[in-house]
């Protein structure tokens, strides 16, 4: 076997077994070398592959389809929404029923959804860093202020809940973070009370300018959370 071929037939399987091969590399040490360097380099090539999967990736992929499809469908649902403003009313009332989103029916459905699709970003180790002034400063958005902390505040910022803008609290908890979420009234899916999965409590409360929803784990003794927002928050007429 020449040159040229045997080094062919290693490039396309370095672990070759083929006679003519196994012939060529123990009459010739070159190529016996050569064959030991390209088989390493596969080997190299194949242990660089294998990356561990994590355990929750499937659960983690699964939720982050669900919530970019939920806010597709929503959008869709709003332009159809508009254009079916010009028609007859029975018309705009059909496209609404049938671009209803049913990935979440509840707004305990999404708020266990976004709690868990972002509960990697926070640790209840993590500094308490935002001030009640700041809090407030973004409370304004829906014409309410809170008059004391309410615990050490570790994130606040606004995020897309069922597709309109709301604001999104974390609180250093018991055990974990305790999610706090202020919602528009106008929310367009159904209000649940109180809601539970195996891993989280929720508790839901109307006030006349906004919802407030706060989630947190089985140790998390919500009714103090939800007492505690009731004695200080207060609403702008």
């Amino acid at each position: 076997m020449d040159e040229l071929q045997f080094r062919r037939s290693i490039y396309e399987d370095p672990h070759s077994t083929d006679e003519d091969i196994l012939n060529a590399k123990a009459s010739d040490p070159s190529k016996q070398k050569f064959a030991k360097e390209i088989q390493q380099l596969d080997d190299k090539i194949l242990s660089a592959l294998k990356v561990p999967v994590p355990d929750d990736m499937v659960q983690k992929l699964i939720l982050r389809q669900a919530l970019e499809s939920h806010q597709q469908q929503k959008k869709k649902k709003r332009v159809h929404l508009a254009l079916a403003a010009s028609v007859a009313f029975a018309m705009g009332l059909t496209l609404n029923f049938m671009n209803f989103s049913t990935a979440y029916t509840t707004v305990g459905d999404y708020a266990f959804a976004h709690t868990e699709f972002e509960a990697s970003h926070f640790s209840n180790a993590d500094e308490a860093k935002v001030s009640l002034a700041s809090l407030n400063k973004k409370m304004a958005a829906f014409h309410g202020n809170f008059s004391d902390n309410l615990g050490q505040l570790i994130f606040a910022d606004y995020c897309r809940f069922d597709g309109m803008k709301s604001l999104h609290l974390v609180f250093k908890g018991e055990t974990s973070p305790v999610n706090v979420f202020i919602l528009p009234n106008d929310v367009d899916i159904a209000f649940t009370n109180s809601f539970s999965n195996q891993q989280l409590n929720g508790k839901s409360m109307q006030f006349k300018d906004a919802n407030i929803i706060v989630v947190g784990d089985k140790s998390e003794a919500l009714d103090k959370w939800q007492d505690n927002i009731k004695s200080n928050v207060t609403w702008s007429i």
